[in-house]
């Protein structure tokens, strides 16, 4: 749905913008008649205009600073925007579609970084590009209100494109054909030369904020913040690096961790015991109820917080926010974490994860049974490709929910639980099943709870409409989870079952602010970054004999490059080496996500930052990039 939220003089410098354009193509070539004298002068002009204009376009529509922005930043923004600009000006033979092309090119980034900002406060990143069948495809559920800054954007994009339009065309020969191409050449040759060899962060000063990477755009450019970030999407080993050296690392770690039998206090249980494993991410499952204020009058989602036999239960520290599931996916199955990797990269698009320690291939090799479930296209996030490559036998996607039951025109969390029932009927071989949910995916503006489903919380003393509904979406998931749970005790196999959602939604931006900015608090600043992080989890299982093995229950706080290897301890099933490593790591660094690692005290620490643990962050990144770089 799209909607204009402009005030009355943008709509109309818009408006009187496009009429400039419809006239100067209408009259293009009476007036290059009649001033074709000056018009045939006039394109050197215009062409450089090009410059600033494209460096404005990409800037206008979703940077508030743009003109507190510091001088080198402009600067050298301009000159990058002037090459790029060269590149398609030459090879499109300095005709007036490239230069057009273009500025619409820049108007559409700058577009993009505005409506992207909007859902999920970050801009565009590098990965994000190559997501675009994947934003596309869940895009629908988004409210796409055009704002003033746009349509300033837009009457700027028109009104060079009527100066484009009215300029004297080239009419190239053979010989400036190939001039030009030699040129355009030439240029774009330098300018990979300069991206490859150069580093812009160290180089320009240009450095992204990996958990506030809109602020680092809105300060230092858009456009050489995206080339910041895209040089890092080719992974470096740390420092001291070598494959022989992970591992050792590894075999030495895991060979501690399997000789500990008080490791995580539960010992596993006969050889011959293989529990049905299900592991469900639920889409943006989160628990608010933990802001200032709101844990007043909101208790969060009841049936997860009040399960008394869960295993294990408590906090999960993710790496993505508003967006990024298949981050989140990663994490869980490979053991990995993107703090090792980095913003703006997402491993499912960029990698080929064919080799790489997982869950999924992992117990595939002891027998089970893999499925995986994601009720969208099976092509989002290229998972079509990668659970293939991970090693699931089967993946169900929305080709298999027709006709189901759906939830703000999603496909609801009961209809993939009917199909891991379904599964778990059809065959007593053991199963591990691993369900991403979709219903409580955003936007939240649809207006589609019914009454019976509405949560109303009052923040500050309003009502905010998406809030309501999110909270909607948690609360039917809650109840959906609960049902499902007390399915699975009626089952006579055993069944474990892993909860846990992906990230929080992206309006936690302004609620983080709007919460935490009225209230006292002893958070350090990484702390109350990771608020915005976190999310709830558990381990349950309906087997009495896995529970009395598993000991008494806990409350634990991790992250999700852990879970998997504390959801195979709990089901009682051998670890190999690299789980076994994975486990091993957590003594020494209970949590590690995007924004920094906990050390062996508990204490946050960011990324780069010395302590007892650095040692551990060392071992911990050879034997990651081992792990997904170095494979056989």
């Amino acid at each position: 749905m799209i909607s204009i939220q402009a005030g009355p003089f943008a709509l109309f410098c818009a408006f009187a913008a496009l009429c400039l354009l419809c006239l100067a193509i209408i009259r293009r070539q009476r007036l290059q008649a009649r001033f074709e004298r000056i018009l045939s002068h006039a394109k050197p002009i215009v062409a450089c205009s090009c410059v600033p204009a494209g460096f404005l376009l990409m800037e206008i529509p979703y940077n508030p600073a743009l003109f507190q922005m510091e001088p080198h930043f402009v600067f050298t923004g301009l000159c990058v925007t002037g090459a790029l600009f060269a590149i398609v000006f030459f090879l499109g033979q300095r005709s007036k579609a490239a230069m057009t092309a273009f500025l619409c090119a820049c108007f559409i980034a700058g577009t993009a970084n505005y409506f992207v900002a909007s859902f999920k406060g970050q801009p565009v990143l590098p990965s994000d590009v190559m997501a675009l069948q994947t934003a596309a495809s869940v895009s629908g559920g988004y409210t796409y209100a055009i704002g003033s800054s746009v349509l300033f954007a837009f009457a700027l994009l028109a009104t060079m494109a009527a100066a484009i339009a009215v300029v004297s065309p080239s009419r190239p020969n053979v010989r400036d054909i190939a001039v030009d191409t030699s040129a355009g050449i030439a240029v774009l040759t330098a300018f990979c030369l300069w991206f490859c060899a150069g580093d812009i962060e160290e180089d320009y000063h240009c450095t992204v904020d990996v958990w506030s990477s809109l602020d680092s755009y809105q300060s230092n450019g858009s456009l050489l913040c995206f080339l910041q970030r895209s040089q890092l999407l080719t992974p470096k080993p740390p420092d001291g690096y070598s494959p022989e050296q992970a591992a050792l690392i590894r075999n030495e770690k895991a060979g501690i961790a399997l000789a500990d039998k008080a490791l995580d206090e539960s010992p596993a249980t006969a050889p011959d015991v293989r529990p049905a494993i299900v592991a469900i991410m639920n889409e943006t499952f989160s628990d608010l109820s933990r802001y200032p204020g709101i844990g007043d009058i909101y208790d969060g989602p009841d049936a997860l917080r009040g399960l008394d036999d869960a295993l294990v239960e408590g906090d999960c520290y993710v790496s993505a926010m508003g967006g990024g599931t298949c981050n989140s996916e990663f994490e869980f199955l490979t053991g990995s974490s993107m703090g090792l990797l980095g913003a703006g990269i997402y491993p499912y698009m960029l990698y080929d994860l064919r080799g790489t320690d997982n869950l999924a291939g992992y117990l595939s090799s002891i027998g089970y049974k893999t499925s995986a479930i994601h009720p969208a296209q099976k092509e989002n996030w290229r998972r079509d490709r990668v659970y293939a490559q991970l090693g699931f036998d089967a993946f169900y996607s929305e080709e298999h929910f027709e006709d189901t039951e759906t939830f703000r025109g999603m496909v609801s969390d009961g209809a993939t639980y009917d199909l891991i029932l379904d599964l778990l009927a059809q065959d007593d071989a053991p199963q591990f099943i691993f369900d991403v949910t979709i219903a409580g995916h955003g936007g939240y503006d649809t207006n589609m709870i019914e009454e019976s489903d509405a949560v109303h919380v009052e923040i500050g003393g309003m009502e905010y409409a998406e809030v309501n509904e999110y909270l909607a979406c948690v609360k039917r998931a809650d109840e959906e989870l609960s049902a499902f749970l007390e399915q699975l005790r009626t089952l006579e196999r055993p069944v474990i079952v892993c909860f846990f959602g992906d990230h929080q939604p992206g309006f936690v931006e302004w609620l983080s602010r709007e919460t935490y900015g009225n209230a006292e608090s002893d958070l350090s600043e990484i702390e109350l970054i990771q608020e915005r992080y976190v999310t709830p989890y558990m381990i349950w299982t309906n087997d009495e004999e896995l529970r009395l093995a598993s000991g008494k229950p806990e409350m634990r706080d991790t992250s999700l490059n852990y879970l998997g290897a504390t959801l195979l301890r709990k089901a009682g099933l051998p670890l190999d080496e690299y789980f076994a490593f994975t486990l091993a790591m957590r003594d020494d660094i209970p949590a590690i996500n995007l924004n920094g690692y906990q050390d062996a005290q508990g204490v946050w620490r960011w990324h780069g930052e010395s302590s007892d643990s650095s040692e551990a962050y060392r071992q911990l990144s050879m034997v990651e990039h081992a792990n997904l770089f170095e494979k056989e």
